[in-house]
């Protein structure tokens, strides 16, 4: 299909990226014109259409620009929608009906359950997952646009896209979040910081290969699940005075006590109170 992208970001070019040996890009477009040189040296255009022909020769417009853009740069292309447009955002926690309705225009949400720190090569990413929320129409047409090989579409509600959006921020950003609190604990103790790194992310990639082989409660080891009262008790002695590290730690905690010996979880909890 012939694809418009409008907003040349990392989500928006890696997934036109991946998708161009299947589709034709026929143009990219952004307010920044560094953003449209990256593109178009990325996706190989030897032609980029200018804007207004871009939004009227392509079948499908990608509006990947931040959330509080999406209805404007809709707004702005919508003058120039004259036969039938899929529209599609990818925003997770906006809905498809952000898009005014209309008798032409096929609306969709997609929502790739990834991070995209940086534009990614597609040699470099295994499958992406997508959510699809908003019309029949629109969600027929992914299966021709995303090949197979790259891609895997689940459709949901409006209220499922909310809490994946959700999920997706605790899974992706607030581990980051948990990571840096890792990394300024260790600035208590001497050493190069890439040292400590080092050291670090060995032991939290273990972790994460333990829960896709073993599940999340075989996988937990430590203080709670063998019912250390007293390592419990030092461990909350040296953060004591912190209350940033003592709420983080007493909160996870919590979430792990049912792993505890079944005698020692009363004890536990008076512990992190």
């Amino acid at each position: 299909m012939k694809i418009g992208l409008i907003g040349c970001g990392r989500v928006g070019v890696t997934l036109c990226n991946l998708i161009k040996e299947k589709n034709e890009i026929i143009g990219v477009y952004d307010i920044k014109k560094r953003k449209i040189e990256e593109a178009e040296k990325i996706l190989g255009l030897s032609k980029n259409l200018a804007y207004e022909e871009l939004i009227k020769e392509s079948e499908v417009l990608f509006f990947a620009t931040p959330d509080d853009e999406i209805l404007t740069a809709f707004k702005r292309a919508k003058r120039y929608i004259k036969e039938n447009k899929f529209c599609f955002h990818f925003s997770g926690i906006l809905p498809a009906e952000i898009f005014p309705k209309g008798e032409n225009i096929f609306r969709g949400s997609l929502h790739p359950f990834a991070t995209f720190p940086r534009i990614l090569i597609p040699d470099k990413i295994e499958k992406i997952f997508i959510f699809f929320q908003g019309d029949n129409v629109a969600y027929n047409s992914t299966k021709k646009i995303f090949p197979k090989r790259h891609f895997a579409i689940k459709r949901i509600s409006r209220k499922e896209k909310e809490y994946w959006h959700l999920i997706g921020t605790f899974a992706s950003n607030l581990l980051v979040g948990l990571a840096r609190v890792v990394f300024d604990l260790t600035k208590r103790i001497p050493g190069k910081a890439q040292e400590k790194m080092a050291i670090i992310l060995p032991i939290m990639e273990q972790t994460i290969q333990n829960i896709k082989e073993l599940g999340l409660e075989d996988a937990l080891s430590g203080p709670i699940v063998r019912g250390d009262i007293e390592t419990l008790k030092k461990h909350i002695s040296l953060i004591k005075k912190d209350k940033k590290f003592l709420n983080v730690y007493r909160i996870l905690s919590e979430y792990l006590i049912a792993s505890a010996p079944y005698q020692k979880r009363s004890k536990i909890k008076r512990i992190l109170r």
